[in-house]
């Protein structure tokens, strides 16, 4: 498995949920140019899939090592 990238993929999930977590604690009204709530979701996604792929990849490497 590479290890990079599931750790990787850790923190965007974490840096994407902070940055959801202070985008809808604000009490006023956000612009769009202000309101980057897609943002947020985009980088937890991009984490879960560096996750995934890690995952798949460390399973396939694994398989070719038993043999």
């Amino acid at each position: 498995m590479k290890t990079w990238l599931f750790w990787a993929g850790v923190s965007f999930i974490i840096g994407g949920t902070i940055s959801l977590a202070l985008n809808l604690s604000v009490q006023s009204s956000l612009t769009i140019l202000e309101d980057l709530t897609g943002y947020s979701i985009g980088w937890i996604l991009t984490g879960i899939a560096l996750i995934v792929y890690s995952k798949l990849r460390g399973n396939k490497e694994s398989r070719y090592e038993k043999t």
